[in-house]
């Protein structure tokens, strides 16, 4: 029964249950049949196998050496089980990248499968192909070659030179010779391809006789080896450089074939298809790549949901693969850019749209779908995941021995509430596959043709061996998106920090190649990426010294998505204020050292902000001081604020820089990547410095330390909360990632938030009061976000030009 369970939980990739059931199964067997049984044997290789799916390496390589030690002692060295589990043990060193150790359990095995079954036979044979492997992978093409060349002979002896099994050999030999000539140690691409041309013309002629062998059940999952044999030689001939039309030549036939050998067609994102339409590119047959490509993203975004759906948020962000989308169509769509293709440039341009915050957005469908479509009874479970989630974040951020409760078994609950939840919500409504929209839904919401949306991106060009900022552009009356290569990267480092916002340098490299899209201009939206998430692009200044905000309305979204989206309104007049906190504290009877410094300014700065909301018929919760605590903040979850504005600490920091600091429990092993990312900032609230003191924080709460990081924001309710001021230094900043920022934007965001205010350096205090000041009058008057925001910039500019006063701060997905 365990088994049976364990195997559903596999084909759903839950090894961390198979691994879990499989250790259970373990002792069961131990306990009723013995160590040294056959039955516990065979079920630590499945054991093994489950720890290096679940990622567990360790773990894994110690099962598999206790079950080659059971096997030695239970059958002896000469046993072909121990045979065997040597390969095993020697492929998983290899797959581990540990080829000396993978080299030194082969010959042994070699040795004694020569023993055993002589010189002349299959076994032997296969032993040296086998050995050969590692020695290649380590660059030791010379011995590799001289094995697998031992091997053929002795194959061509017992099963002659027309067989699949000698065909298969000499498949190896040309993955041995092309590695050689791929890493420049004196191989040929041409002795590669001679030998996987012979390898296929034998699979060729046996491919009927092998092909009555495969049930028709397995051939939706395996190619046949006369099909798989031509995709390789595709790949040699495309790999040389030379043979471009002979890759597509190949390819197509091996295509031609699977087909008819599975009796229906490959799915479109299988990888040949793939791998075909960059052939097409390469030999300039552009309308067959352009085409195949689509095939691919249609398939690929068909199949995302059966992918996804069900998945917990960890499960679908390590299932997630975003290359294909922000990477691979705009590298195409560039290296097509001189046949003028559009069906490209348009699938580059909706990958990115869907690519940029693709997970946060699959959970912000799930919880629409929940509050739209789901029973009260479902609310609350969501409700109540949400409160679980809280609750390990709180434990996460203690250390392990001061831990009340268990996070292994919360975090397993947790998982198992997702996979429910997730599964109920897809039963409402297809919630990723909303997520694609098309590029000509964006362009339907440009409202005039006086508006333009940029979607930055960052590509690898080959032919520069750089890597390259391109933008794609998009305006009314255009009939696909078009793209401009704006800069590579050796261009922008050559560039000095300070330069950015006081010279034309930085403002030539991202504004200037656009110049003829910007041509009757007024409203540009873009997206950034990459390093345009640490620099306000839209404060450059041209050549005669005038910012780009200056001479066009801009607005910085996290993906020109946002214009395609439409948002309600949130008609409460609510609001909550924070500013001159106290970050010192009594509590614990420790004495405290003051880590972060009292902001006198933020007390003035919020104090003005609640008078002002105030005016305008605001309801406002004021907090400072000692009563301005991380619980306070979070006790504004589902209060259905409309504006909240914080002026206190902020901090962001690499993991390696907290734990070195101390402070090993932001980066908790057990978390997921991206809550590890989003531990490593946040904000400072009252009592902060107990906890920032290492000889105090031991004895901390629960819940309610002070610090207050990205990840714990997350798990609030901030739904209908219009705007956040963050007030405070450094808190646009965080990982950067394809998906965008791993830090405070995030972590609002995901709780729900929607036009954010943040700064990007270190932020002087007076000027920084000055600009939330004007904000808020403009604001509070009648403007809107982008016109009170760019009028406080104007103010605080004309008291002090230098950028370093005013350019901190960007707005993002504010109108």
């Amino acid at each position: 029964a365990l088994r049976r369970v364990c195997y559903f939980y596999e084909q759903t990739n839950h090894y961390d249950e198979c691994c879990r059931l499989q250790t259970d199964i373990d002792e069961i067997m131990k306990k009723k049949y013995g160590e040294e049984s056959e039955k516990y044997i065979s079920s630590l290789s499945l054991t093994g196998y489950y720890y290096e799916k679940y990622g567990n390496k360790d773990e894994a390589l110690k099962t598999n050496i206790r079950e080659l030690e059971l096997i030695k002692k239970v059958y002896g060295e000469e046993h072909i089980k121990y045979i065997e589990q040597l390969d095993d043990l020697g492929a998983f060193y290899e797959r581990m990248n540990n080829n000396e150790e993978s080299i030194r359990l082969k010959i042994k095995r070699c040795e004694i499968t020569k023993k055993v079954f002589g010189e002349e036979s299959r076994e032997y044979a296969l032993s040296l192909t086998q050995l050969a492997s590692p020695y290649s992978l380590s660059g030791n093409d010379t011995a590799a070659i001289r094995l697998g060349t031992k091997a053929l002979e002795i194959k061509k002896k017992i099963v002659g030179d027309q067989s699949s099994e000698y065909a298969a050999l000499l498949s190896d030999m040309g993955y041995y010779h092309l590695r050689a000539a791929l890493y420049g140690r004196g191989g040929s691409f041409a002795e590669a391809i001679r030998y996987q041309k012979m390898a296929v013309d034998i699979w060729g002629k046996n491919a009927e006789e092998d092909e009555k062998k495969t049930a028709s059940i397995y051939r939706s999952f395996f190619k046949s080896k006369y099909g798989m044999g031509l995709w390789v030689l595709a790949h040699f001939c495309a790999l040389s450089g030379d043979s471009i039309e002979a890759a597509v030549k190949y390819q197509e036939l091996g295509i031609e074939h699977e087909e008819a050998y599975r009796g229906c067609d490959i799915p479109y994102s299988d990888e040949c298809w793939e791998i075909l339409a960059d052939d097409y590119i390469a030999a300039k047959q552009y309308d067959k790549g352009a085409n195949l490509f689509k095939k691919i993203y249609d398939s690929k975004i068909s199949e995302l949901t059966d992918e996804l759906a069900g998945l917990s948020n960890e499960e679908r962000s390590k299932k997630w693969d975003n290359h294909f989308y922000n990477l691979k169509l705009p590298e195409v769509a560039y290296k097509c850019s001189s046949a003028g293709d559009t069906i490209l440039a348009a699938l580059a341009y909706n990958g990115l749209v869907l690519s940029k915050g693709f997970l946060l957005n699959s959970e912000f469908e799930i919880h629409n779908l929940i509050e739209q479509k789901g029973s009260s009874a479902l609310k609350d479970r969501y409700y109540k995941l949400q409160r679980d989630r809280a609750k390990l974040d709180s434990l996460y951020q203690i250390p392990m021995k001061q831990r009340s409760i268990n996070t292994d078994s919360l975090t397993k609950a947790i998982t198992n509430d997702e996979h429910e939840l997730t599964t109920l919500a897809f039963r409402l409504g297809d919630y990723i596959g909303n997520l694609a929209i098309d590029w000509t839904e964006i362009q339907k919401n440009l409202k005039a043709d006086d508006a333009i949306a940029i979607e930055f991106v960052e590509i690898y060009d080959w032919n520069e061996k750089d890597f390259s900022f391109l933008a794609f552009v998009l305006k009314k009356g255009m009939k696909a998106p078009k793209f401009v290569k704006l800069f590579n990267w050796k261009d922008f480092n050559e560039l000095k920090t300070d330069e950015y916002y006081k010279t034309s340098k930085l403002y030539n490299l991202v504004w200037k190649p656009l110049e003829k899209y910007l041509s009757g201009v007024e409203n540009v939206y873009f997206s950034p990426c990459g390093k345009f998430h640490t620099i306000g692009i839209e404060y450059l200044p041209d050549e005669s010294g005038k910012i780009f905000a200056e001479k066009f309305n801009v607005y910085r979204l996290s993906s020109t998505r946002e214009l395609a989206l439409e948002r309600k309104q949130n008609p409460n007049k609510k609001a909550a204020t924070y500013g001159g906190i106290k970050y010192d504290s009594d509590k614990g009877g420790g004495n405290v050292r003051g880590v972060a410094t009292y902001l006198k300014g933020t007390k003035i700065e919020s104090e003005t902000v609640a008078k002002l909301l105030r005016s305008a018929d605001y309801d406002v919760i004021a907090l400072s001081d000692t009563i301005a605590t991380e619980e306070s903040f979070k006790n504004l979850s589902g209060s259905g604020l409309k504006i909240l504005h914080i002026g206190t600490h902020g901090f962001y920091y690499a993991a390696e820089n907290l734990e070195n600091a101390g402070f090993s429990f932001f980066s908790d092993k057990q978390q997921s990547e991206e809550d590890k990312a989003m531990s490593c900032s946040g904000l400072l609230f009252a009592g902060a410095n107990f906890a920032l003191d290492t000889e105090n924080r031991s004895a901390l709460p629960e819940g309610d330390d002070g610090i207050l990081t990205a990840k714990e924001i997350s798990r609030l309710d901030f739904q209908g909360l219009d705007l956040v001021v963050l007030s405070a230094c450094q808190t646009g900043l965080g990982e950067v990632t394809g998906e965008g920022v791993f830090g405070l934007q995030r972590g609002f965001k995901k709780a729900g938030a929607q036009t954010i205010i943040m700064s990007l350096w270190e932020v002087d205090d007076y000027a920084t009061r000055l600009l939330m000041t004007e904000f808020f009058k403009g604001l509070t008057a009648g403007k809107t976000k982008r016109e009170a925001f760019l009028s406080a910039l104007n103010f605080v500019k004309a008291k002090n030009s230098d950028p370093k006063y005013w350019a901190a701060f960007v707005m993002v997905d504010g109108e």
